[in-house]
């Protein structure tokens, strides 16, 4: 509200407008006439931009008719789950914030890393449109990007007249800010042998300028995913999987400068790779002499001494996360809860642990105690994949030393699924794990690069010796990459104003326009276009509030 306040203020004086900024609300459509030397030279190549773009119209049809089945598949399943009374609680899955790619609002987009790729997303987007509309011989009269704290959108305005043709009196005019977010065009009776208003761009050349953005997107996305999955990722190797969950305050391994998250490459001259590793070294190893402990925060080394007195151990499975409305989450247990016995079972690691539960029933209820000496009943559910019961945590070996929590990550087997996703793209399973990467990741957890990762990995070849700069890069290109794909695809949707619903109303057109003549065509078009956007928003609209509506009632 303050910053409405502050737009609104801003813009009755008029210093808004100074700035050819015009105010829709707490929307600021920042408009600029520089680059226009710049499109003039992009534009040069005439014919591999029309060809670009030519490519782009059936590549967006083909990717509208894939969006559209997937906006239906989903309505349809989530009208399975009302009648069949499995429709998911309000959760962050479906949260209104997460339905877009706004980095700071959608909890699975990293700010930075989602601003840089959003920002490349926008920037060649809207670049592309307007590089086509000078191809296409249309003067662009400015552009800019759409702003709601954050950048949320962007546009090119071309010349309207240009484009579409000057108005008649009959026209009916539907409105038109620009290219990209905020495109859209008049509607106006023609002769019925013309396809374009009187003056304007033949429609095929409008559908180029429509189609370029996504084609650009698509393209700027396969070259970064090439980057991304050849040089990047194949020059980083895991370093080792055992990390410090917890350290406790006051403790000797806090005292001595231990954190949490730092990750176990060696202790005393033998290197640690796995949980395996150190288990056995630790279970071996004399007990009346000092450890040393070598570790790795972020890409910085670090070595630790411990007294013997303070490396006794102490066994057990950590709780990394409890599901929600689990048996667990009913029994109140919490993540990093430290169970060490099942009813009279010890629980020395995680293969104790799944091989008892593997014993138990649905509805049984076990005696769960923790590191502290408390104890906590719990009535175990249905397991979702086996005839056991179901405790409902994501859990892992630990071993408690000297007041800290040692447990295992999985990093090198995340690596491993990361650097053969390429493989995988011969096969619908491929195209899913990138579409739902960020949300779901390799846990169910979500996946947001290798900035909260990068200590259980190394640089290797020839980024040896760039350290977090590698990260850095991955990152750019991880969420680069997945924004230009995912906004290109959005972007498909028929369903005005996004290029996709231009497109699919020109489709119609063309199609039609020689069977029923170019009003009846004009007149269906639109009419198709309305219904389609209509029934997408609609599907939108079910897809977040629904769990809200049937959990309500």
């Amino acid at each position: 509200m303050v910053y409405w306040l502050i737009i609104a203020i801003l813009n009755k004086q008029g210093i808004l407008e100074r700035y050819n900024i015009t105010a829709f609300g707490p929307i600021l459509m920042i408009r600029t006439r520089r680059g226009q030397r710049l499109l003039s030279v992009l534009a040069r190549p005439r014919r591999f931009w029309k060809l670009l773009a030519n490519i782009g119209i059936p590549v967006m049809l083909v990717g509208m008719f894939i969006m559209f089945v997937l906006v239906i598949m989903t309505d349809y399943a989530m009208l399975q789950s009302i009648f069949n009374s499995t429709m998911p609680p309000p959760g962050k899955y479906n949260a209104p914030q997460n339905i877009f790619l706004i980095p700071g609002v959608n909890e699975y987009i990293p700010l930075v890393w989602g601003a840089i790729g959003l920002a490349v997303t926008l920037v060649v987007h809207e670049l592309a449109h307007a590089v086509l509309c000078k191809v296409e011989g249309i003067d662009v009269k400015s552009m800019g990007l759409l702003t709601l704290i954050v950048p949320i959108g962007g546009f090119a305005e071309p010349d309207e007249e240009q484009l579409f043709g000057k108005k008649k009196s009959d026209c009916s005019d539907v409105g038109s800010t620009g290219l990209g977010s905020g495109y859209d065009q008049a509607v106006c009776d023609a002769p019925k042998e013309s396809s374009v208003r009187e003056g304007g761009a033949p429609r095929p050349a409008r559908m180029r300028i429509l189609a370029a953005g996504v084609m650009v997107n698509f393209v700027v996305a396969v070259i970064l995913f090439l980057l991304l999955f050849g040089p990047v990722l194949g020059a980083i190797a895991p370093l080792s999987d055992v990390t410090i969950a917890s350290v406790s305050k006051d403790s000797v391994a806090a005292q001595a400068g231990i954190k949490e998250n730092m990750v176990i490459t060696q202790v005393d001259n033998t290197t640690i790779r796995s949980a395996h590793d150190f288990y056995v070294y630790m279970t071996t190893r004399s007990q009346d002499a000092s450890l040393t402990l070598h570790v790795q925060e972020r890409q910085t080394r670090e070595v630790f001494v411990l007294a013997s007195d303070d490396t006794v151990m102490q066994r057990g499975v950590v709780i990394w996360e409890v599901v929600e409305d689990s048996a667990a989450s009913k029994a109140n247990l919490t993540a990093d809860m430290i169970i060490t016995q099942i009813d009279n079972t010890p629980i020395y690691n995680s293969t104790d642990f799944i091989a008892f539960l593997n014993t138990t029933e649905p509805n049984q209820t076990v005696k769960m105690f923790s590191a502290d000496d408390n104890a906590t009943f719990v009535t175990l559910g249905s397991s979702p994949d086996r005839s056991c019961g179901y405790l409902g945590v994501v859990a892992t070996t630990g071993i408690e030393f000297a007041g800290m929590t040692i447990v295992t990550y999985p990093a090198t087997a995340t690596l491993h699924i990361l650097q053969n996703i390429p493989s995988l793209m011969s096969e619908i399973e491929g195209w899913l794990i990138i579409f739902a990467l960020p949300f779901i990741g390799f846990d169910g957890t979500g996946f947001s690069g290798f900035s909260s990762t990068m200590q259980f990995y190394e640089p290797i070849g020839w980024a040896a010796g760039y350290g977090v700069l590698v990260f850095w890069i991955a990152n750019a290109l991880i969420w680069t990459f997945w924004i230009n794909f995912f906004a290109g695809l959005f972007n498909c949707l028929p369903a005005v104003p996004l290029d996709g619903g231009h497109i699919f109303r020109d489709t119609i057109h063309l199609v039609t326009e020689r069977v029923i003549g170019y009003r009846d065509a004009e007149r269906l078009s639109h009419v198709l276009a309305a219904v389609f956007a209509m029934l997408v928003f609609a599907s939108f609209a079910f897809m977040i509030f629904g769990p809200y509506i049937v959990d309500r009632f």
